[in-house]
């Protein structure tokens, strides 16, 4: 059943100047006296003309089992609520269950009070389940001080579960916050939602399967995140998110996670933001990344921060297709503790991090995280993974070590270093790297050949003061094969391990022997490297 809120019987007139919070509100009393029909999902439809409606006050949807709002024609300027509703929501449907709204522009008005709150949902004992919103507009405006720090919120979502956000486009300084408590509390804000007719029920709980589709997130300023999430579960994003303005405060975080974060889900291209994600002390388990970065134009920060965390089973894909915006960025990131002298509180496991446009290892994860990590695999320029303690290389590394007659020293893995240089306590440990690789001498279209098959292990021990002890190498000869000795043969190799500015070198100099002058002479294999450290683990290069 429609009901219109310009029908004679409400008055509503939409005309943006006279108060028509008292007949919406009206035509929302007559749909929720009406009886539900057991064969419908909805018992009422409220239709809302094309028009300007002002607000003077919150519309109170609360309780409403099966109440939706329909706008006219379109989610941009067709029925526009001018909200003058102050910190209280336009449209509050708090403890609603099957109900929301479609088809509305969100602004707020120019009176006296203009709305910092387009739309609440919450749970309260009257319900609070499988509500949405869906082709809707919020146009909020800047009000850093408002609504305890955050600033004007677009959507409030406070446990109202499975719940659906659908084709909008959402600007304030907060465009979504998502919460399992009523209270939210983090740096600079201290927020607690309420409402003016239901009490909002306390303490926490699930707040969980959340869908959204076809979205756009847009902040006002540098002033808060895209997205709050505070301990969310089954959380669902495909869309957008950017800035509309990046010229007041210091905010470069796109999505915050509070509390524990499970199944979250993000496909989404991030815009103008330097920090993609931050967790904050707590839980973050079972998510997806699936990010484009861009349009960052000085990058500042990390792309994930996982500070603190116990992070498990994380899957992130990153895309930085824009070359100016890679540089000196950490994909993971964990802040030092003690000035990087000590372990670091966060763990990491069970997880993939992709992240091709990054070609320097040593940006693709905290070396201090590292240590705390297991069971982790790295999909950049030049792959590794973190197994049973040990890191391997997962591709062959091919390096040319010159020509019979004219040889060179080729460096076969570099790592960088674990150990600190910045302090003589606790500092000590051990470097093991086993190397498995082939010497071959002979072109494609060689009519002689001669390979060469070894294992090789290094040790070297590290003193507490940071000075290192002899280096240990032992080298095997696997297996060895030759079409002409005489011209062209591969009789051995000396391996060596060298440090300088931070990097450990495994450099070889290949012995071959023959007649072949020219013929070319190169190296292929791969290594890992055990290490105990304090702080740090090595990273391959």
């Amino acid at each position: 059943m429609a009901i219109n809120v310009k029908d004679p019987q409400f008055g509503a007139a939409g005309d943006g100047s006279r108060d028509d919070a008292p007949a919406i509100q009206a035509a929302i009393n007559y749909a929720k006296s009406l009886q539900a029909n057991p064969f419908a999902q909805y018992k009422a439809t409220v239709y809302f003309p094309a028009g300007y409606y002002l607000i003077n006050s919150s519309i109170n949807l609360t309780g409403a089992g099966g109440i939706w709002l329909v706008g006219d024609g379109g989610p941009y300027l067709n029925t526009i609520i001018l909200g003058n509703t102050g910190n209280r929501p336009m449209f509050d449907f708090t403890g609603s269950s099957q109900s929301g709204c479609e088809n509305f522009t969100f602004l707020p008005s120019s009176a006296s009070a203009p709305s910092t709150l387009g739309v609440q949902f919450a749970l309260s004992s009257t319900g609070g389940l499988n509500c949405g919103i869906k082709r809707c507009y919020f146009q909020m405006t800047d009000v850093p001080t408002a609504n305890g720090g955050f600033g004007s919120i677009g959507l409030l979502n406070v446990r109202s579960e499975e719940f659906y956000i659908h084709e909008c486009l959402i600007r304030a300084n907060v465009p979504l916050v998502m919460s399992y408590a009523a209270n939210i509390t983090y740096t600079g804000v201290n927020y607690t939602a309420t409402s003016n007719f239901q009490t909002v029920t306390a303490g926490s709980g699930s707040m969980g399967v959340t869908s959204i589709n076809g979205t756009s997130l847009q902040t006002l300023e540098k002033r808060q995140p895209a997205v709050v999430l505070n301990g969310t579960n089954s959380f669902n994003f495909q869309g957008y998110m950017s800035r509309l303005s990046t010229a007041n405060g210091t905010n470069e975080t796109a999505i915050l996670c509070l509390n524990s974060t499970i199944n979250l889900k993000i496909h989404a291209t991030i815009e103008s933001f330097s920090r993609l994600l931050q967790v904050r002390d707590t839980g973050f388990a079972y998510n997806q990344l699936d990010i484009i970065s861009a349009n960052s134009t000085a990058p500042t920060t990390e792309l994930i921060d996982v500070t603190n965390c116990i992070v498990t089973s994380l899957r992130a894909r990153i895309g930085l297709p824009n070359a100016s915006e890679r540089a000196n960025r950490t994909v993971l990131y964990h802040a030092p503790a003690s000035n990087g002298t000590q372990q670091v509180a966060g763990i990491v496991q069970n997880s993939e991090i992709d992240c091709y446009d990054i070609t320097n290892n040593n940006q693709i994860i905290t070396q201090a995280l590292l240590k705390k990590s297991a069971n982790m695999v790295f999909n950049t320029g030049r792959p590794f993974e973190k197994k049973g303690g040990k890191i391997r290389q997962l591709t062959n590394n091919r390096v040319s070590a010159g020509t019979l007659g004219a040889l060179t020293t080729a460096t076969i893995f570099q790592f960088q270093e674990a150990r600190l240089t910045s302090t003589t306590a606790n500092n000590s440990g051990y470097y093991r790297i086993n190397i498995d690789g082939v010497l071959k001498a002979g072109g494609y279209g060689s009519g002689a050949a001669a390979t060469l098959c070894f294992e090789a292990q290094i040790v070297v021990n590290q003193k507490f003061d940071g000075t290192l002890d002899p280096i240990s190498i032992t080298t095997v000869i696997l297996d060895q094969s030759v079409t002409n000795p005489s011209y062209l043969n591969v009789n051995g190799m000396v391996l060596d391990l060298t440090f300088s500015g931070g990097i450990g070198r495994v450099t070889l100099v290949p012995r071959v022997s023959g007649s072949g002058t020219g013929e070319a002479v190169y190296y292929e294999g791969s290594a890992e490297i055990q290490s105990d450290f304090f702080v740090n683990d090595p990273v391959p290069l």
